[in-house]
């Protein structure tokens, strides 16, 4: 899997996810609209068979790094996950 950055704006940030689905995606825009500092998060797929993923975040305050932070709690979250899975036999 490869990011690949579109824009870097302060307030405007958009990545394209290559060698993955939407579901990559989605999970960090869910966790990126649970943030009062985020105005739009969304996900877009300019062609539905060939296509990249989009991650596209507006936000009042620095979207890269709002991003960041998304990645780190979803890390946690499957760190949690993964800790109550019980042990392969």
């Amino acid at each position: 899997m490869e990011v690949k950055v579109i824009e870097d704006e302060p307030k405007s940030f958009v990545l394209e996810i290559i060698g993955a689905d939407r579901g990559i995606a989605e999970l960090l825009k869910d966790k990126l609209m649970k943030s009062k500092d985020v105005e739009f998060a969304g996900v877009v797929k300019e062609h539905p068979e060939i296509g990249m993923p989009r991650l596209v975040i507006k936000s009042s305050k620095n979207a890269k790094s709002l991003v960041l932070k998304a990645v780190e709690e979803v890390q946690e979250d499957f760190k949690e996950i993964a800790a109550q899975m019980p042990k392969a036999k």
